[in-house]
């Protein structure tokens, strides 16, 4: 049996073609390829391969661990982490409720739900998911003025769902709250709560 010798290093440019080389092999007979050309789409992303840009660094205002009040009242309602996972490219909030506040009639749990942040090269994204309302999802940015504004994508309950975040001179974050009917425009304020580090 003759011995194996070791395949010299490829050039990088033939390194780059590998996908499109398999995408090639995997062709039969003329039909398309057996996997979609998804992955090499991936390759072409304007998303930046890094999550250490200033974009990525766009929600740090809202790091940490809060106690959340409600503005109205001054009443503590809930408690709230946020904080970055995978090497700063994730932003996770998990917020707990200790009271009513948002409760629904005949749910048997306060309100406790989990949101995930990501900057996807041209805009936030946001997945909302709780133990009572469902899942949301919103997009948005930056305004003028530094507060992040997001909105729904889809409408959810036929409402329209906005949030602000607002950073106070005191350190403090304000988390604004608004509804609409679906495509209406109309936004009427629904909830107002503050953050404020839990110390």
């Amino acid at each position: 049996m003759p011995a194996q010798v070791a395949s010299p290093p490829r050039p990088a440019a033939a390194r780059r073609a590998a996908p499109c080389l398999v995408a090639a092999a995997l062709t039969i007979g003329g039909a398309a390829p057996l996997f979609a050309a998804e992955s090499i789409a991936l390759e072409q992303s304007t998303t930046p391969s890094t999550c250490d840009t200033p974009q990525h660094h766009q929600f740090d205002f809202w790091l940490g661990s809060w106690q959340v009040f409600d503005a109205a009242s001054n009443q503590l309602v809930a408690v709230d982490r946020i904080e970055k996972l995978a090497e700063g490219c994730i932003v996770e909030q998990s917020m707990t409720f200790v009271t009513d506040l948002y409760r629904r009639p005949g749910v048997k749990y306060r309100l406790a739900g989990i949101g995930l942040f990501r900057f996807d090269g041209a805009e936030w994204l946001q997945m909302w998911a709780d133990n009572q309302w469902g899942a949301i999802f919103f997009h948005g940015a930056l305004d003028a003025g530094g507060s992040m504004v997001m909105t729904t994508v889809t409408p959810s309950r036929n409402r329209d769902v906005k949030e602000v975040w607002l950073k106070r001179s005191d350190g403090s974050v304000e988390n604004l709250e608004y509804v609409a009917p679906a495509g209406s425009g109309k936004w009427q304020k629904y909830g107002d709560l503050i953050y404020r580090p839990n110390r």
